[in-house]
C-alpha cells in the first residue's frame, strides 16, 4: 500500500490546527468568564464597564471566525479537488500504469446503433461514434488536442509532444498506410504500391493507458493517455494493427 506522503503530513497538520484552536477557546472561554466576574465586581464604574463589554465583543467575534476556519478545514480535507482524483485521505494503488484496448466497433451485432438490445456490447453507437472518432482524429490533426509520439518500447513515465512545426507532416505520413502488392502470376514478378488513407473508419479500438486506484472504499480509474487503434484492411490481406500516436487527457506526465 502506497501513502501520499504530502496528504500525511498535510492531515497532521489539519490535527494540530484543530488543536490549537480547541486549546483558544479553552482560554477564551476562561477569559470570558474572568471578564463577567470584573463586570459584576465594577458595575458601578460606567466607563470601565463600557470598555470590558467592548472587549468581550471583539473576542467573541474572533472566536466565531476561528470556530468558521476550524469547520473550513475539516470539511476541505474530505473532498477531492475539482476535476482531479487528489484526495486528501490515504489510497491504495492497484497499479500505477496499466495500458489495454478497448473494441469499440462490434460488427457482429449487426445493428450498431442504440435500437439494438446488445449496442453497448465492445461497442460505441452509432452515429456517436463516428462523431466521437471523426472529431478526435480532427483536432489531433490540427493540433487543437495536444499529441503525443507513440513509443512501442516507452515506459511512459514521461511524454514527448509531436512540435506543431512537425505536427502536419508527421499526421501526412501515418495517416496514410503504405503496402506493397506482388504479383506473382506473371513470370516477371510484378510489385504494386496501394496507399490506404486512415480515417474515422479504420479506428476499431481505443487504447488506454490509466491508474488504478482504492479510494473511499471505491474503485477509480485515472485515464492517463488515450490513444486511436487502428485496424487496416485489404483484400486478400491480413488486418494490420497500428497505433502511431497519443491524445493525453491528464498531463501530469508529460513533458514539453
Amino acid at each position: 500500500m502506497k501513502f501520499d506522503t504530502k496528504l500525511y503530513y498535510y492531515n497532521n497538520l489539519n490535527h494540530i490546527f484543530v488543536f490549537f484552536i480547541n486549546l483558544t477557546f479553552y482560554f477564551m472561554l476562561n477569559f470570558y468568564f474572568s471578564i463577567i466576574k470584573n463586570i459584576k465586581q465594577t458595575n458601578n464604574n460606567g466607563m470601565k464597564s463600557t470598555i470590558v463589554f467592548k472587549l468581550l465583543i471583539i473576542f467573541n467575534v474572533l472566536l466565531l471566525l476561528a470556530s468558521c476556519n476550524g469547520s473550513n478545514n475539516g470539511n476541505k480535507k474530505d473532498k477531492p479537488s475539482s476535476g482531479k482524483y487528489d484526495y486528501s485521505g490515504d489510497k491504495l494503488i492497484i497499479t500505477d500504469k496499466i495500458m489495454y484496448d478497448v473494441t469499440i466497433v462490434n460488427d457482429i451485432i449487426g445493428d450498431r446503433t442504440k435500437n439494438s438490445p446488445d449496442w453497448f456490447w465492445e461497442n460505441l453507437p452509432l452515429p456517436e461514434s463516428d462523431e466521437f472518432v471523426k472529431t478526435l482524429l480532427k483536432d489531433a490533426y490540427s493540433g487543437k488536442l495536444k499529441s503525443y509520439y507513440y513509443d512501442m518500447t516507452g515506459d511512459y513515465e514521461s511524454f514527448d509532444v509531436i512540435p506543431q512545426s512537425k505536427l502536419k507532416a508527421y499526421m501526412d505520413d501515418v495517416m496514410t498506410y503504405e503496402i506493397e502488392i506482388v504479383d506473382t502470376t506473371v513470370k516477371r514478378y510484378k510489385t504494386d504500391i496501394i496507399n490506404i488513407p486512415l480515417d474515422y473508419k479504420t479506428v476499431k479500438k481505443l487504447r488506454f493507458l490509466e491508474e488504478w486506484f482504492m479510494a473511499e472504499g471505491k474503485f477509480h480509474k485515472r485515464v492517463i493517455a488515450v490513444a486511436p487503434y487502428f485496424v487496416i484492411e485489404y483484400p486478400g490481406l491480413e488486418p494490420i494493427n497500428a497505433v502511431y500516436f497519443w491524445v493525453l487527457l491528464d498531463e501530469q506526465k508529460t513533458q514539453q
